[in-house]
């Protein structure tokens, strides 16, 4: 087919995560309105009824994570969409999804902060949150689109991540992306499907929690003959049952850490393009800004590498090791105040050189002639 006759979509970052967890097999949605993460809730809405889903709407935060943990419990692949001051609300739901293993999606469409902030504009600034804002050591996946039309395939890989590893997934939209339409072309269908393992009828000595190789352990629809399913948000034994020993606690906490650290994410990880001996490290909606810079400073014969996260954790040390792999500089963009990004890869990568920095908050949107004069600055000063 010619550029003309491809078939064309025209779709907005909210639409498109809205589009892939559909795909990915999410059937049950709890929505609570706020900007700018609507859009998600108000197209699932009519496209959940085609697939035989269902869509209620809550009256606030902790109404919506606590109904996805629920269905999911129940067997349904569950998801909800937010901003930051929802997502803050939602942290002892999402970490009871951690400690009972339930598998839930939340979609966080970041907006300025803190608390109300700046609603209607972008910002980069909830990724401490997402990485570490639960309390006690709690395992969970955080994603980033790298762009409004990566908004459905990475929503519908954290579907299919939260429902194989009995995870919460949160993923890192922004106002940008979520409210911003381009033109693409037709979404490949992607293989990424809801899967969950789950306890046949009758099995014989069934633990809902077992400490298992690989971390996962068979989860049994209530109702379903011959298991007992339990959702503990107490440390418990592998059989569910309420525990404060030392032992039980270290075994559970292992097996909650370990299925997340030796999965096989494959390549989807992260963006990586170019070979230069120059690297910048980015994620989210900053990816295409930086790309174009890069691309300018290549006419200059700056030759620079990309490397455009879209797995945020759990941290994938050693693929980024072989991503820096004669690297001499490292340089972090992002767009929040507090270098967020930076301060993530300094305490958890062991990177192969002190990488730079160079961030700024909202509400303007990162524009790639300010990160070219960066980047050759940075460069000329090496």
């Amino acid at each position: 087919l010619t550029a003309q006759d491809r078939p064309r979509w025209l779709l907005s970052g909210n639409e498109a995560a809205g589009f892939g967890a559909v795909r990915g097999g999410v059937r049950f949605v709890a929505a609570y309105p706020i900007t700018p993460a609507t859009e998600v809730l108000e197209w699932l809405a009519p496209a959940l009824q085609k697939v035989g889903g269902t869509l209620i709407q809550v009256e606030d935060e902790l109404a919506s994570i606590n109904a996805i943990v629920g269905a999911s419990y129940g067997g349904v692949p569950s998801l909800t969409a937010t901003a930051g001051p929802g997502l803050s609300l939602m942290a002892e739901g999402i970490g009871l999804a951690v400690a009972s293993e339930v598998p839930v999606v939340v979609v966080d469409v970041m907006r300025g902060g803190p608390s109300t902030g700046i609603p209607a504009k972008s910002e980069q600034s909830d990724l401490s949150f997402a990485v570490n804002g639960l309390h006690g050591d709690a395992p969970r996946l955080v994603l980033a689109p790298t762009s409004i039309s990566d908004c459905l395939a990475t929503t519908q890989w954290a579907v299919h991540l939260a429902e194989a590893l009995q995870a919460p997934a949160l993923v890192l939209s922004d106002q940008f992306m979520g409210q911003s339409r381009t033109i693409v072309d037709k979404p490949a269908r992607l293989p990424y499907q809801a899967n969950r393992l789950t306890a046949e009828a009758n099995t014989p000595d069934y633990k809902r929690y077992r400490d298992t190789p690989s971390g996962v352990s068979p989860m049994a629809v209530p109702g379903r003959p011959g298991t007992t399913y339990t959702a503990d948000g107490l440390e418990h034994t592998e059989g569910g049952i309420p525990s404060s020993q030392v032992a039980e606690h270290v075994r559970q906490m292992n097996k909650r850490e370990r299925k997340l650290a030796i999965h096989d994410y494959g390549d989807m990880w992260a963006d990586i393009e170019g070979d230069g001996d120059l690297a910048i490290i980015t994620f989210g909606s900053a990816t295409a800004p930086v790309r174009e810079a890069i691309a300018r400073a290549a006419a200059q014969g700056v030759k620079t590498r990309l490397v455009a996260m879209r797995l945020i954790a759990p941290a994938r040390t050693e693929q980024m090791d072989r991503a820096l792999q004669g690297v001499r500089r490292i340089l972090v963009v992002e767009q929040n105040h507090g270098a967020q990004l930076y301060r993530y890869l300094r305490a958890y990568f062991d990177l192969p050189v002190k990488p730079d920095t160079y961030h700024r908050p909202g509400p303007l949107p990162l524009r790639p002639g300010e990160i070219l004069d960066q980047l050759l600055a940075w460069r000329n000063a090496a």
